[in-house]
């Protein structure tokens, strides 16, 4: 509860001591920072999605603007041999006030991809958008090989909607559980419903021949299910991997690296960092305590 009551004060705590607690979830404010640690990452096994924070562009120089930071992330990421590919939210690349800007720009980076033989994940975020983005990921995964897009568990139409992307073509998902509130009639409110949802949509992907499956959870009980149901399906390594956030579960993420899991870690940077760190806090609010600790070594 008292970390609650720190979260609902965070306008009032000096950015600088926010941007000091963000850096274990942040690569950096630049891409040359993002790179420098997803170099760190991959010496310690893992490869990294890189995302550029920010969302909700409103007009075509912001969206054309954010284009250019992953198109340059592309070239980097290539020309320093490292082994990361980049997540796109689409309402930054215009998809809210131009659906068609959108799809253009997610298509020229679907070409830097194929240049550059690498990957582009299309987010998911809110409800509003969930359908229009699936609508979208229909329609390219036709034209290229190299575009997935993300699944949340807590949505009540995620398996419906699985199903129905597995009996259409190739398919290459990330499941998550889904941070964003929604209304108890388009989502699960209780915990274990979430997992159960997770869990169900992971085995509905693994039996029905998903190409790959980003199993991207925190959660100690999924990653146990998940290891679970990996061997009784016998699923080979090239089917899957675990993906973690920066700064989050660390141990997990080492042990699962050391036995043999293959795991990808998502690294975000940017400018927009503030908006993302406020955030991670309201998601969990035990950190914030660590803020007020911060405050008053200060």
């Amino acid at each position: 509860m008292i970390n609650k009551a720190i979260v609902a004060l965070l306008p009032l705590i000096p950015r600088s001591l926010v941007w000091k607690v963000s850096r274990r979830y942040i690569a950096g404010k630049t891409l040359d920072d993002a790179l420098r640690c997803v170099e760190k990452l991959n010496g310690a096994g893992m490869s990294a999605t890189l995302d550029v924070l920010g969302e909700d562009t409103t007009d075509h120089s912001e969206a054309l603007a954010g284009e250019q930071i992953y198109q340059e992330a592309l070239r980097e990421i290539s020309s320093r041999g490292l082994d990361a590919n980049i997540s796109v939210k689409l309402s930054m690349l215009g998809l809210k006030f131009d659906g068609p800007l959108c799809e253009s720009i997610v298509m020229r980076l679907l070409q830097s991809a194929e240049l550059y033989d690498n990957y582009v994940r299309m987010d998911m975020e809110d409800s509003s958008v969930t359908g229009i983005t699936l609508d979208l990921y229909r329609k390219l995964r036709i034209k290229s090989g190299r575009v997935g897009t993300v699944v949340q568990s807590y949505l009540r139409s995620t398996e419906s909607s699985v199903a129905e992307l597995l009996s259409g073509g190739i398919t290459n998902l990330r499941l998550c559980k889904g941070i964003y509130v929604e209304p108890e009639e388009i989502a699960f409110k209780e915990f274990e419903e979430v997992q159960d949802s997770f869990r169900s949509t992971l085995r509905l992907l693994l039996e029905n021949g998903a190409q790959r499956v980003g199993i991207a959870t925190h959660d100690p009980q999924l990653v146990l299910s998940t290891l679970e149901l990996l061997k009784e399906l016998e699923i080979p390594k090239e089917r899957y991997e675990f993906q973690m956030l920066l700064g989050v579960a660390e141990k997990m993420r080492g042990d699962l690296v050391t036995a043999g899991h293959p795991l990808r870690v998502y690294v975000p940077f940017g400018e927009e960092w503030y908006a993302y760190s406020t955030r991670r806090l309201r998601e969990n609010p035990q950190i914030a305590g660590h803020v007020v600790k911060n405050l008053f070594r200060g």
